[in-house]
């Protein structure tokens, strides 16, 4: 072997060893770090996965739902001004009377006589006064006679005008059309000034009444529109009258007044009611109970999962329920709503959403 062929070989021999020197290198420093890839996903916590809906808010209408009651605008209790026996009676309760129409009728007794007793008194007083005139006139009638002559015949027609009043007061008649609700009194009963005699009742207009919670009554003002259910379905619409400024100390609630203009058609009065006060539009969304939870605080929240997989809450207002689901206000308008796993799940924290057939346990993704 010649002296150029010997080192040809081991230059060849060096040149193998050096090349896989270099490839046996690379995969020891290869392998540590697809070992610690393993290990950092191995190490990544789990994300809990969870299931939504989408959810679109809608305007929907606001209003207060409340207990009430319907009342007749007006309803009163018609008394005795001057005492006497019940001589007379007009309708019978139930009926309709028009202002002025006579109710009962006392009897009148000695006061015609007493009448015409108190005007020939009057004449004979008028007739003093005129003769003391003439008699002042030639300066034969002092100062003191004529002012006593002037008061006989004002005290004269006092007594006349009283008598005559008190005859007016035994017709007992309707101070205002209306319905006679009840009759007190019958023929022969003994009346004394402010016994109760019949109770009139004016079914022209009607009240819906009911007492508001102290945090809707910020929301009511005059004009609104008000329905009121009653037990046997019908209904009737009113605009608030009256909002009390005052609460009641023992509830904390505030009472409210609707006139009902036309409630011809209503006969009986004092029936309880479902009441409806409308606050106006909002947007609202469509859920169902199920997705409802309680922050620390003990307020309704709905958890939601936005674009980058977080959970976010949300505190929501209960606006009614429907037979389909409950409607809520505080939610973005575009909402993914949790509807599986939100009792799991904070705020901020990642997580995966799935299909709503698939199972929401944590596992490592």
């Amino acid at each position: 072997m010649t002296r150029s062929f010997k080192i040809a070989a081991l230059m060849t021999v060096t040149a193998t060893v050096w090349v896989l020197s270099g490839s046996l290198s690379s995969q020891t420093a290869e392998a540590p770090q697809k070992e610690s890839a393993a290990q950092q996903r191995a190490s990544e916590p789990a994300l809990f996965r969870v299931q939504v809906t989408e959810s679109q808010a809608q305007t929907v209408a606001r209003h207060v739902q409340l207990q009430g009651e319907v009342d007749a605008a007006r309803s009163v209790e018609i008394r005795a001004e001057t005492s006497g026996r019940i001589a007379g009676l007009g309708k019978a309760k139930g009926e309709r009377l028009a202002e002025g129409e006579r109710i009962a009728h006392i009897a009148e007794n000695d006061r015609p006589a007493r009448l015409e007793k108190a005007k020939a008194t009057l004449a004979l007083r008028k007739a003093d006064q005129a003769a003391g005139l003439k008699l002042r006139e030639r300066n034969m009638l002092s100062d003191l006679q004529h002012q006593q002559n002037k008061a006989a015949v004002v005290a004269a027609q006092a007594e006349v005008r009283a008598i005559e009043i008190e005859l007016e007061q035994t017709a007992v008649s309707a101070p205002f059309g209306g319905l006679l609700s009840a009759r007190h009194v019958e023929v022969g009963d003994h009346v004394s000034v402010g016994d109760a005699i019949a109770t009139l009742v004016d079914d022209a207009s009607a009240l819906i009444k009911a007492q508001v919670p102290q945090h809707h009554i910020g929301e009511l003002s005059l004009g609104q529109r008000v329905t009121a259910t009653l037990l046997d379905g019908s209904i009737i619409e009113g605009q608030i009258s009256y909002i009390a400024n005052m609460a009641n100390p023992a509830t904390r609630t505030f009472a409210m007044e609707a006139r009902v203009e036309d409630s011809r058609g209503l006969r009986h009065f004092g029936q309880s009611a479902r009441v409806e006060i409308a606050l106006g539009d909002t947007a609202a969304h469509l859920l169902s109970p199920a997705v409802l939870d309680l922050d620390s605080d003990g307020k309704l929240q709905v958890k939601t999962v936005n674009e980058a997989g977080e959970v976010a809450s949300h505190t929501v207002k209960l606006l009614r329920n429907e037979t389909d689901g409950v409607w809520l206000t505080g939610l973005p308008d575009s909402s993914r709503v949790i509807t599986v796993g939100q009792g799991f799940v904070r705020a901020g924290e990642r997580v995966t959403v799935v299909a709503a057939n698939a199972p929401t346990e944590a596992t490592a993704q």
